[in-house]
């Protein structure tokens, strides 16, 4: 599954103070990865953690992707503000380590190359700005690098085919074996059929219940979904993981209390559901991540947390880069420093947020 730098932040510029990150896969060997915004993390089936690739300073990966051979792919977002400029990167990466760019750093990725990749090497983008909410529109690159558009139009909500279908802010997106794609569109869930076809599946996911304990920002992001069709999806704003069936019943099956909440889901290979928390407490105190684990039988359990212990070591992996591997960062002018110092977690990840925007405004201007 090929990211681009912009579709790998594919996710929204959505009407939210915050966006961590939500990338988080298993392989067919049960090993789990997931980013913590900067440094993605690998679990392995023995319950070891470590840093299966150093963080860059100041460079974001969002979203994470994975192939049936095991190799991760990402994307790496980082404001210059001596150029005032986005610079974008799409890489993979082999389970042994080996790294190749795909697109090497840039300001100008090409359209619609994404994380969702299709048998015949399609890929699918949904180009859309929610700060003018003027169009989302769902876009396929062929592996020959023609750009046409499946399904979308003006920004607003209705079911049908082709530009007939209407989707508003985008948040998840998971591809399924027959070639659909299913997305969170707002508060909905939502699948586009191989012919353009896009039918919604249920409606009012941030409805709030009871007992549910409001996060202050976010809404149903992380999507996955497993082999019988049913999509599992977290809901930052309401600290909550959805499962959502075929047949469109909603069913809540973990909370989280604070400071955590749900950013990523993943379906690991036994059937159990992985989440990817962060923990925020206001004004600008942000703890984690931590990954948990609802086993099939609803045990519930804690297999990965980011404490200074493992921060450290993700720090001493990321100093220890030779210069050919640091990318952008070799590049940043004196005296800029990571978004990391001195912050609070809503610019942290507010920059993040402008990183999408500034691409899809970029998308917009050319009128793919």
């Amino acid at each position: 599954m090929l990211l681009n730098a912009a579709a790998a932040l594919l996710f929204l510029c959505a009407a939210a103070s915050a966006h961590p990150a939500t990338g988080i896969v298993v392989d067919k060997a049960g090993r789990v990865y997931f980013s913590d915004l900067e440094t993605v993390w690998r679990l392995d089936a023995s319950g070891r953690l470590s840093v299966f690739r150093p963080g860059r300073s100041g460079e974001h990966v969002h979203e994470l992707s994975i192939d049936g051979q095991g190799n991760v792919y990402g994307a790496n977002t980082a404001y210059q503000p001596s150029t005032a400029k986005w610079i974008t990167s799409v890489w993979r990466r082999s389970p042994e380590g080996v790294e190749t760019f795909l697109v090497a750093p840039t300001t100008d990725p090409p359209p619609a190359l994404s994380i969702w990749r299709q048998h015949d090497g399609s890929t699918y983008f949904f180009d859309q700005d929610n700060n003018t909410r003027a169009r989302t529109v769902l876009l396929k690159r062929a592996p020959d690098g023609t750009v046409t558009t499946v399904a979308g139009g003006a920004y607003g909500h209705a079911d049908g085919r082709g530009t007939e279908a209407r989707f508003q802010s985008i948040g998840g997106m998971a591809l399924v074996a027959d070639g659909s794609l299913y997305v969170t569109d707002g508060g909905a869930l939502r699948r586009v059929f191989p012919d353009g076809t896009v039918r919604t599946v249920a409606s009012d996911l941030s409805k709030k219940l009871p007992d549910d304990s409001p996060a202050g920002f976010g809404g149903p992001s992380g999507l996955a979904v497993d082999a019988r069709g049913i999509a599992y999806v977290a809901d930052r704003g309401n600290r909550r993981v959805l499962k959502v069936t075929a047949e469109g019943s909603v069913e809540r099956i973990l909370r989280a209390e604070p400071p955590w909440a749900p950013d990523g889901v993943a379906v690991g290979v036994d059937g159990s559901v992985l989440v990817l928390e962060t923990g925020f407490t206001r004004p600008s105190l942000y703890v984690g991540p931590r990954v948990r684990r609802l086993a099939p039988d609803g045990k519930v359990s804690v297999i990965a947390s980011l404490g200074e212990k493992e921060k450290a070591e993700g720090l001493r992996a990321s100093a220890a880069l030779r210069p050919g591997e640091r990318g952008r960062e070799d590049e940043r002018p004196a005296g800029e420093s990571s978004v990391h110092s001195g912050v609070g977690v809503g610019v942290y990840y507010g920059l993040g947020l402008l990183a999408i925007c500034a691409v899809a405004g970029l998308r917009l201007r050319k009128g793919v």
